[in-house]
């Protein structure tokens, strides 16, 4: 755990002359030299964790080892990247469907809710499941007069879904 909250800092090791360091069976005599140490970050520790340990790296971790000013750019770059959603009722008049024959009104009515929604928002238009079966909950032969839609219009996609 002491590792994975290690932050990337450099620091100046000195070793002094005439010392020795045993490495392994090997004595070596050490000159004065700077040696530049990088603590280890997450990621490096992943790259060396074993493949039976798991480390996880989630986004919370990583916000909160983030200086307090990163943490307000950061919080601010997402609500600018969220656009607020607009959303509309619309009421939309079917009875010019039933100027149709009995076996084609229900699919022409759906045409007609796409065609309204499409003048009205300018948008590509998705039709929600419980509208379309509201328009065929009488079957085929005698579809809605009207319906009401509540219509959320995000990025360039505007879906309607039934009003209750």
């Amino acid at each position: 755990m002491a590792q994975a909250k290690a932050v990337k800092k450099e620091k100046v090791k000195k070793e002094v002359k005439g010392e020795t360091k045993k490495e392994g069976s090997k004595t070596k005599k050490t000159e004065v030299t700077e040696k530049k140490v990088v603590e280890k970050t997450k990621e490096d520790v992943q790259l060396e964790a074993k493949p039976d340990e798991k480390v996880e790296n989630t986004k919370e971790d990583i916000k909160s080892e983030a200086k307090p000013d990163e943490k307000v750019a950061s919080v601010k770059a997402e609500e600018k990247q969220e656009k607020p959603k607009l959303e509309r009722v619309y009421t939309i008049p079917l009875s010019d469907v039933y100027n149709q024959p009995w076996s084609k009104r229900a699919r022409k009515a759906a045409r007609m809710v796409r065609e309204f929604l499409q003048k009205h928002t300018k948008k590509e238009v998705k039709i929600a499941g419980d509208v379309n079966s509201a328009i065929w909950s009488r079957g085929m032969k005698h579809p809605p007069r009207k319906i009401r839609v509540n219509v959320e219009i995000k990025d360039n996609i505007a879906t309607a879904r039934l009003l209750k």
